[in-house]
């Protein structure tokens, strides 16, 4: 597993010391690593640029948060307590406030590395294809972060490579939604029209920043951005947002007929296992088989961009992308029988799966048996593997949260006590310091996630339907469901929370749909039966939960200047 990316955790050391001392502010150590005295060669800048990305892999991101968080809050999935099934969280929340952290930690970098190219002199060993790729690359992740950031606070602090903080005691203030949109738009176009991202890089560079993943990225955002800006504005269907959609589906239509990505298919003789694993390899960190068939696992051909994580121990702790290179979602959310176990799905998930036109074999879509663990599947196949023989078990690898809730009606209606998470848990990580520092990437867009995108952008434009239609047609016919006739809200709601389940995508969906009211988003419904109780009120706070709380401890640290979300 080649995963130099996340290895490289300590790159720059920026540190700005202050004291009293007028002696002390007339002298410069030579031997401090600063902005100014470090970025002077090509190794520099190639350093540099590999520290941008372990923000991604930070427990505030993709090493823990993004999960407990979003998927905490999912209607499809179950935390072990009500608590943040009902989004009981605060501006205090530590998981908030390290999600904060780990977005700034990315934006900061990238806007000093930005700079410190831009402004740097020719360097022997440093030509102008390898600059412009290490620009665009640290742009594009720019724009990730600056994505995060306004889709989850809305309005937080903005700043550039012309506008980096320096008073380390000054107060800050909330930035314009319309700065984040506006910017990432420029940094993601400029690797993409540019051409100075490549279509893909060797191994040993998986993770980088493709130009599919770029354009991928863009579309996603110009898609929210119809949403969270124009629809929020009242700006629906004005000529900018139909421009932002025509530029999403630009995207996703290059990708598609690229010929560079497509969905890992059953092979022959399609076995139940062969339906099964030709979906659950793209969340599991070893080649999955079925027969004399081997589906391949990370960075294969329907990757668009993984977080990538491995198993060594960087440091001592247990910080992901910092100390370690490896995440901390096993620990938390796998059948380890060591995991925390908070996480359980939803039976509901478990009954939206279709029966109509089920391949022979399957009682239900087969993507649900790729999704989610039920009492008696095998929880590792691997000879050796001390799980080997083991099987998934309601009480002993979950917390049975659905039964005691009375969630579930067994035997008569549902086959497991309690459903577990497959989707990255099989099988079982168990190696090295497990469940802890687990190697297994995050999918942040995989091809399947594009095809239903640009079903999206087509119904929303109202245009080449046809198109959108057989774009989400394709991701049923890969399980050999049938073709739906028609591309409808309905549709795309249906198959995005099949396709996706659980992998953290549904409660951003949720979200951005429910700013349009001809989307029917119905939060009393969708979130009432989280408790099992008789109580079908719901949880959420329209105009307050549709972003995240700004951490206390940082409108404390500006001193009121920079405002609360709404609600908080």
């Amino acid at each position: 597993m080649n995963k130099i990316i996340s290895k490289i955790l300590f790159v720059l050391l920026l540190v700005f010391s202050v004291s009293c001392s007028e002696d002390f502010l007339e002298t410069e150590n030579k031997n401090q690593l600063t902005v100014e005295n470090f970025y002077k060669t090509q190794q520099d800048f190639w350093m540099g640029l590999n520290s941008l990305y372990p923000p991604l892999a930070d427990r505030g991101m993709f090493g823990l948060e993004w999960h407990f968080l979003f998927n905490s809050f999912d209607d499809r999935i179950l935390f072990e307590t009500t608590g943040l099934d009902q989004i009981s969280i605060n501006a205090s929340n530590e998981s908030v406030s390290s999600n904060w952290r780990a977005l700034y930690f990315g934006l900061y970098r990238t806007n000093v590395f930005i700079k410190a190219i831009q402004e740097s002199d020719e360097i022997e060993g440093f030509p102008a294809d390898m600059r412009n790729n290490y620009l665009a690359q640290a742009r594009a992740l720019r724009g990730t972060y600056l994505f995060y950031l306004v889709t989850l606070y809305n309005e937080p602090i903005f700043y550039d490579e012309h506008s980096i903080p320096t008073d380390l005691i000054g107060n800050l203030t909330n930035g314009k939604p319309e700065e984040f949109w506006d910017l990432l738009a420029e940094d993601f176009l400029f690797g993409i029209q540019n051409n100075y991202l490549p279509m893909q890089y060797p191994p040993e560079d998986a993770g980088r920043v493709t130009k599919g993943a770029a354009q991928a990225m863009f579309g996603k955002a110009m898609l929210y951005k119809h949403y969270h800006y124009y629809v929020r504005k009242g700006k629906k269907g004005s000529a900018e947002d139909i421009h932002d959609l025509q530029l999403a589906k630009d995207m996703f239509k290059e990708m598609i007929n690229s010929g560079q990505y497509e969905l890992i298919q059953p092979k022959e003789p399609k076995t139940r296992e062969d339906y099964i694993h030709a979906v659950l390899c793209n969340f599991s960190y070893v080649d999955l088989p079925a027969g004399k068939n081997i589906y391949p696992s990370e960075n294969n051909r329907e990757s668009v961009w993984e977080i990538q994580y491995s198993d060594e121990r960087i440091a001592s702790g247990h910080l992901p992308g910092w100390q370690w290179s490896g995440a901390l979602n096993v620990n938390y959310f796998s059948a380890h029988p060591s995991s925390y176990r908070n996480h359980e799905a939803h039976p509901d998930l478990f009954m939206a799966y279709e029966t109509e036109g089920a391949p022979d074999g399957f009682e239900r879509d087969p993507r649900a048996y790729a999704t989610l663990f039920f009492d008696g599947d095998r929880i590792d196949f691997r000879t050796g593997s001390p799980y080997e023989n083991t099987t998934y078990r309601s009480g002993i690898h979950n917390k049975r949260i659905a039964y005691s809730r009375g969630l579930i009606q067994y035997p008569a209606t549902h086959p497991s006590r309690g459903f577990g998470i497959k989707k990255y848990y099989f099988p079982v990580y168990y190696e090295k310091d497990a469940p802890k520092n687990d190697p297994i990437n995050r999918n942040m867009i995989r091809y399947s996630d594009v095809l239903l995108m640009f079903a999206e952008v087509t119904y929303l434009l109202n245009e080449n339907t046809t198109e959108g239609l057989n774009a989400l047609n394709v991701v049923r016919r890969r399980v050999d469901m049938p073709d739906v006739p028609a591309l409808t809200k309905e549709a795309i709601i249906h198959e995005r929370d099949v396709e996706l389940a659980l992998e953290g995508w549904r409660w951003h969906d949720l979200i951005r749909w429910s700013f349009d009211p001809e989307w029917g988003i119905d939060w009393v419904q969708i979130l009432g039966r989280q408790t099992g109780t008789d109580d079908y009120g719901t949880y959420f706070i329209k105009g307050k939960h549709e972003y995240l709380p700004i951490p206390i401890s940082e409108i404390n640290k500006h001193e009121g200047q920079l405002k609360q979300n709404p609600g908080w």
